[in-house]
């Protein structure tokens, strides 16, 4: 404990000793640090941004709708987008002669740029840039942006199923149109309309025609119809039945069609902004007071060692 009070107050003594020096290189690096983190050396850099939540997002797997929106929000594809929108290469001063120069564009960009989930299971989009405005047009842009991919994939999905419903509907026409010749052949080549009805009624004309002593011709006209409604009467009724049920499957197939259609023309949204991005007129960076504390710190550090070192060399000399 003694030491350690010892070497406390021979650090003091020390300081107390070169405090002059110690107050000059403060308040140069005081003045320096102020002219070289002011705007003629160091740009100012502002940020925006927005909060959002999913709407529309249809999930794939266990992913949840934040999870499906970070994807989309991430991919490449937005990315794009927004650097040729804003001609960033040139905005980020890179040189697109170089190999590495898509490296170093994404480097820039991902560094300007932050996409992250919240606690709330929201999503915030940040953006940095020298303007203001700029900024705050980025994080419009991506939001534009993925309205619009998350549209193009839903309506690629869209597609395929209505492919599928338009071939169902073609189908079930064909069989309606198939269907529709045999019982047209029925009704023409045997005469058979409505098998339940005619049956009755020509047992009824039957009867009457025996006890009622009427002509032959009558007689050989029901023999017929009935002949015609034993043999072809069971296979009128099977058809009529499945082009009734082919029928309604084809009229829900239309209504489906339909729907698919009016999904396929939608112009939804896919986010819900909790907090809308705005032009800041507060820079974000640099953060002055923080420059000035860390360089007089760093300025007295060194100063501090230097003095230790010429301090103990002279005691080891003498």
């Amino acid at each position: 404990m003694e030491d350690y009070a010892k070497s406390n107050y021979y650090f003091i003594r020390l300081i107390l000793k070169w405090k002059v020096q110690f107050g000059i290189i403060s308040l140069i690096s005081l003045i320096g640090a102020f002219v070289f983190s002011s705007e003629f050396f160091i740009k100012p850099k502002y940020k925006s941004f927005a909060i959002v939540y999913p709407l529309n997002i249809t999930p794939y797997g266990k992913e949840s709708p934040t999870e499906q929106m970070m994807q989309l929000l991430e991919s490449s594809d937005i990315r794009d987008a927004v650097i040729r929108k804003f001609n960033l290469i040139s905005r980020y001063d890179i040189d697109s002669t170089k190999k590495t120069w898509k490296a170093s564009l994404i480097g820039v960009y991902e560094s300007n740029v932050s996409i992250s989930k919240t606690q709330y299971e929201s999503i915030k989009i940040e953006a940095i840039d020298t303007d203001p405005q700029i900024a705050c047009d980025i994080v419009n842009e991506i939001l534009k942006e993925l309205n619009l991919k998350a549209r193009n994939l839903q309506r690629s999905k869209t597609k395929e199923v209505l492919n599928l419903a338009n071939w169902v509907l073609d189908l079930k026409k064909h069989q309606l149109d198939s269907l529709y010749s045999n019982l047209l052949e029925l009704r023409v080549k045997y005469q058979i309309l409505d098998y339940g009805v005619q049956s009755k009624e020509v047992i009824k004309g039957y009867v009457k025609a025996i006890s009622g002593g009427k002509g032959s011709g009558s007689l050989r006209e029901m023999d017929v119809m009935l002949r015609n409604l034993e043999e072809k009467g069971g296979e009128y009724y099977q058809e009529w039945s499945f082009y009734n049920s082919t029928l309604n499957a084809y009229n829900i197939a239309i209504i489906d069609r339909e729907n698919l259609v009016k999904e396929l023309t939608k112009e939804l949204t896919y986010t819900n902004e909790v907090s809308s991005p705005f032009a800041s007129d507060k820079k974000t960076y640099p953060i002055k007071w923080l420059i000035l504390v860390i360089s007089i710190a760093s300025a007295n550090l060194f100063l501090f060692v230097t003095i230790l070192m010429i301090d103990v060399r002279k005691k080891v000399i003498e």
